[in-house]
């Protein structure tokens, strides 16, 4: 079995749905009559589903047909995956109120091509029909089909044409979201099956915030792929507000970093894992390196390099500065680049605001230091944000296991140092 370039798994989804059925009623007959199909149709659908999945997801008897282990976890993960469809289907109704049922549509009953899906994801995606069209290996013309039919049930437009390419509306943002957490749940349900047989496999995407992009994201990949080298790691790096979109879509596993206030919590959890102070980092050799009893006072001829506007840790000195009767610097640096950072500080005498995990080997190997000033008040919670009603796959709750590992080892580190 392939799965697209854009991770959408070549299962389809009539095949899925209708072995989630048989799975509920334990019977060919009743789950032919509740989808309105007949039972030789949904007796392909089930072999056919075996057949791709390489494995037996029911015991037939003359009493019916009960799932096996495989059955039973596949059945959840589609069931999840139909409650995502289902939801797109509540959204629609307040984008098209004057609508017929939203059951109706084969969009939201799992009724309609994962081809289609993928075409209508995919130039979601890249807002270009070649592009798409290339990516997925079709003709424009079939992506075009596709949209278009996708408009026709919908009743709705789901792209405009601008010069240089298209522009998703407000509904196909929704749809995308629904329909990429529908297929990451297929996904994770693939990943599932081969975990049944003692294999674990599949992949793990993470968002990766400044403050763990030096030590605690690459250490728990190491630690992860030490164990289960066989599974595939992809790192996204980015604004925070770009990372929690791709994670309530379905394209991200977990965020790493610095735990945010959640606005819209209830998609979301965090957990915690330590708690961080912000230090004072200079190059090694910095005038002010060997000085004692340094004040922030001391430190208002230097140059800053700081966080950008309104982000946490620079909000955290602004409160820094006011608490110590210091006006904030007047002209700084705005950077979330480590690397730009770095190279600020070892070609002058700037100071810039990070935490001592950042320049974690900067320091180790002689690069960077942190100044001997305490700034009170600047913890920030570290940690993982996830989905909160999603089963993470076997593969992602390994990295979810070493990243509880790692943080537990560094926090060591920290308490044998101090």
């Amino acid at each position: 079995m392939n799965t697209a370039d854009n991770a959408i798994p070549e299962l389809s989804l009539r095949h899925l749905k209708a072995m989630v059925y048989v799975a509920e009623f334990k019977n060919l007959t009743r789950a032919a009559k509740k989808l309105n199909r007949s039972q030789t149709a949904i007796t392909k659908a089930i072999s056919d589903l075996e057949s791709d999945l390489g494995v037996k997801l029911f015991d037939r008897s003359s009493t019916g047909m009960l799932p096996t282990v495989y059955g039973e976890a596949l059945a959840n993960r589609v069931r999840q995956a139909e409650a995502e469809f289902i939801a797109a289907g509540e959204a629609y109704l307040e984008y098209k109120k004057d609508s017929k049922a939203y059951q109706n549509i084969p969009i939201f009953s799992m009724d309609i091509s994962y081809k289609r899906l993928a075409s209508f994801i995919t130039l979601h995606d890249t807002k270009d029909f070649a592009a798409t069209a290339k990516q997925l290996n079709i003709t424009r013309a079939a992506v075009y089909n596709s949209v278009r039919q996708f408009e026709e049930l919908l009743e709705l437009p789901l792209f405009e044409r601008k010069p240089n390419g298209v522009a998703c509306t407000a509904f196909c943002v929704v749809l995308v979201r629904q329909a990429k957490l529908a297929f990451s749940e297929i996904r994770h349900a693939i990943e599932d099956l081969a975990s049944l047989n003692g294999v674990t496999r599949g992949s793990v995407s993470v968002g990766s915030l400044p403050y763990t992009r030096t030590i605690l994201t690459p250490r728990a990949v190491n630690h992860l792929l030490d164990q289960h080298p066989q599974l595939d790691i992809a790192t996204t790096e980015g604004p925070y507000a770009l990372l929690e979109a791709s994670l309530r879509s379905g394209d991200l596993d977990f965020i790493v970093g610095a735990i945010r206030p959640l606005e819209n919590g209830k998609n979301l959890i965090t957990e915690k894992l330590f708690e961080d102070q912000l230090s004072v980092i200079v190059r090694k050799g910095h005038p002010l390196e060997g000085r004692k009893n340094l004040t922030l006072a001391d430190l208002q001829d230097f140059g800053w390099v700081l966080p950008t506007r309104n982000a946490p840790t620079r909000l955290l000195f602004d409160e820094v500065m006011k608490a110590h009767n210091l006006n904030t610097p007047a002209h700084t640096v705005e950077t979330s680049s480590l690397s730009t950072v770095r190279g600020l500080l070892l070609e002058s005498d700037r100071v810039a605001l990070l935490s001592e995990h950042q320049i974690y080997y900067d320091k180790k190997y002689g690069l960077l230091n942190a100044l001997p000033i305490t700034l009170k008040n600047t913890y920030r919670p570290i940690g993982v944000t996830m989905r909160a009603q999603t089963q993470p796959s076997p593969a992602a709750q390994l990295f979810l296991a070493s990243l509880r590992q790692v943080a537990n080892d560094l926090t060591g580190e920290a308490s044998i140092q101090k």
